[in-house]
Formats: C-alpha cells, structure tokens, sequence
C-alpha cells in the first residue's frame, strides 16, 4: 500500500461498540496536520468483515473487547480470515493484560491506548505502517 499524500486519502476503519468512541477518535484525527484520514466506522466485527472485504479500508483500528466476543484473539483473526492485509492496531483503554504481549499472533500490527491516541501518534502510526517510509529500492528488490 502506497500513500501518496497529496492525491490519496488514508482511509481507516474504527471497530468500536461505543459510539462515544467515534466521535472522540474523528476530533483526534483533525489535529493530524500531514495525511488526509477518512474515518469509518461500524459497531461490530460483523460488520467491520463485510467493509474490510470490499477492498476500500488502508487500516483498521479495532477496540480489545466487542460484544460477544472475548477480545482481539477473537476478532483480528475474522478480519484477516476476510482477507484483509493492511495494518490492524488494537485500541483499548487498558493494553497491560499479559494476553496483550502476543497480539502479532494474531494478525495484529500494534496496539495502543486510548488515551495514548492524539495527532503525534496518528502520524506516527501512518508513518510506520504504510509504504510512504520506504524508499524507492529496497533490498527485495536485488533478492
């Protein structure tokens, strides 16, 4: 996935059973001043499966815990069952659980708290996990 910024938005999907959540994260991503963010949003994984396999989501922002299911050991494999290959991060307002120590073994990219989250962290966050960082050859590139 290439960003381009200028020409391109970055468009991520926020899976949050608090609509609360929504609104709080939209204002987060107005003060991210270097990538233009379109936020989606749904309630549920069910619902998060059905847009992530449209192909029309760069990232995902997925809440620990949605009813009914467990936590992201549930619910990240659905989406990357789905076929979804962009970045996932876990959100949740406690990532101190020990469970929290092995989320790459499940198709998870990062994990972040919810108060950790302002515009710093966004552009962080874009700028780790898209192709924008790398250069134009890579060392694949001689393999």
């Amino acid at each position: 996935m290439t960003l381009e910024i200028d020409e391109r938005l970055l468009r991520v999907l926020l899976v949050d059973d608090d609509p609360i959540e929504h609104v709080l994260l939209k204002r987060k991503l107005k003060t991210v001043n270097d990538t233009k963010i379109e936020l989606e949003y749904v309630e549920d994984i069910g619902g998060a499966v059905d847009i992530v396999k449209t192909g029309s989501i760069d990232m995902v922002f997925l809440d620990n815990r949605l009813v009914p299911n467990n936590d992201f050991r549930e619910t990240a494999p659905q989406l990357r069952n789905a076929g979804f290959i962009g970045p996932i991060g876990i959100i949740s307002s406690d990532i101190s659980g020990r469970y929290f120590e092995h989320f790459r073994d499940y198709g998870v990219d990062f994990r972040i708290g919810k108060d950790e989250i302002d515009g710093a962290a966004i552009s962080f966050i874009v700028a780790e996990y898209t192709r924008e960082q790398l250069s134009e050859t890579c060392s694949e590139d001689y393999l």
